[in-house]
């Protein structure tokens, strides 16, 4: 079911065929605003030709390790619609669920709160529930020093138990707010429709991205893996995260989510990119119903999974937010993702920037820039804003 791009060309950003974009490049070494990227872009409808490349360093500390092109990122929130969103939508596509179903239905001991809540209400975060709880933060409090040593399957109980206690704070339906709480639930309902845990679920579609499940005990911490690029130092789990996932609450649960934990290179994620949108994983209604736009009274319209470029200073550049039919998201350790179902081009930019720290915000300088340099060197500007929605 899944493509390879082996027999795609990968090309270099060059300074005839991607001027802008390699400045782009430049601009994130000379000022730091990311210890170093790997960045791709390529043409959904043609997907025979690849320019990217590697920048900068994969890990600065303890000791420098360069990117490359294979480099294994930490690929937080887009886990939400690469892997979440997609396993829903199959489920849909077979019978199995609809968007209109109330998760109580699905998720055995959900409180009678939710009871107006619906599958579409957690995909497109309309829920009502808060953007994020430190749920890791009451495990820790649970067991301590020992938490690694706890098995993953009582952790992950314990963690649905905590879920399970959240309250939806407006009426399902009526506002957008981003939320970890949201699909994090969603994975959890993943889980109750398979019958299997969601990074196997996730596996059974034959991805080379996927999950790391966290094994170590108090007295060995796992060994680091070099071939994945660093994220932040964390003095709590044993200094600089380098194959581990990044979320704390991901972490805690044992290394899977719906809400984040895939690891996967730029190669990885296009191969996903593609057999989703050129409809190998979801047939052409259930994808259309997908990208609808979810418009709710408070908030920004979202899709189902997805999100669309927004606000004056959107992520993806000013281009590719004055298309209609872009879709895309960001990731928090520095990922994102953007493409245009218009025109077919997509573009990847995968970084590590929580390595400088969490509170470094220097990507949310990078990535318009990246996007925009993408949107210009690829003529995005000049192509027709009509065709496919």
């Amino acid at each position: 079911m899944t493509q390879s791009h082996s027999q795609a060309v990968w090309l270099e950003f060059s300074s005839e065929r991607t001027p802008r974009m390699r400045e782009a490049m430049s601009l994130m070494l000379e000022e730091k605003l990311a210890p170093g990227a790997v960045a791709a872009v390529w043409n959904l409808f043609e997907p025979t030709a690849i320019w990217g490349g590697a920048w900068g360093s994969r890990r600065s500390e303890p000791t420098p390790e360069p990117m490359a092109p294979s480099t294994v990122f930490d690929l937080a929130s887009l886990t939400k619609p690469l892997v979440t969103t997609t396993l829903i939508a199959r489920m849909v596509d077979r019978g199995l669920i609809e968007w209109q179903t109330p998760i109580c239905s699905v998720l055995p001991g959900a409180p009678h709160e939710w009871k107006s809540i619906e599958v579409w209400h957690l995909l497109s975060h309309t829920a009502g529930f808060k953007a994020w709880e430190p749920f890791w933060m009451k495990l820790q409090a649970r067991w301590g020093a020992e938490l690694s040593e706890v098995s993953i399957h009582q952790r992950q109980q314990v963690m649905r138990e905590e879920v399970f206690g959240q309250m939806p704070e407006t009426t399902p339906g009526s506002r957008t707010l981003y939320s970890d709480v949201s699909f994090l639930l969603l994975g959890f309902l993943i889980e109750e429709l398979s019958g299997m845990p969601l990074d196997h679920a996730w596996k059974e579609l034959g991805f080379a991205a996927g999950f790391r499940r966290v094994h170590r005990s108090a007295s060995v911490r796992q060994p680091v893996d070099d071939a994945v690029a660093a994220t932040e130092r964390s003095e709590w789990r044993g200094g600089v995260l380098q194959g581990e996932v990044h979320d704390e609450n991901c972490w805690s649960m044992g290394g899977y989510a719906g809400h984040a934990g895939l690891f996967g290179s730029a190669s990885d994620v296009l191969t996903i990119v593609n057999a989703i949108f050129n409809e190998r994983l979801i047939s052409e209604g259930i994808l259309d119903a997908v990208f609808a736009r979810v418009t709710p009274a408070s908030g920004h319209p979202r899709t189902l999974g997805w999100d669309i470029p927004s606000g004056e200073q959107s992520s993806a550049g000013k281009t590719l937010a004055s298309r209609r039919g872009v879709v895309g998201h960001l990731g928090f350790t520095g990922t994102s993702l953007w493409v245009d179902r218009v025109s077919g081009w997509a573009g990847l930019l995968l970084t590590n920037r929580v390595h400088l720290g969490r509170d470094h915000l220097g990507i949310r300088r990078l990535r318009p820039l990246f996007y925009e340099a993408m949107a210009a060197d690829f003529g995005i500007d000049r192509l027709s804003g009509f065709g496919r929605p």
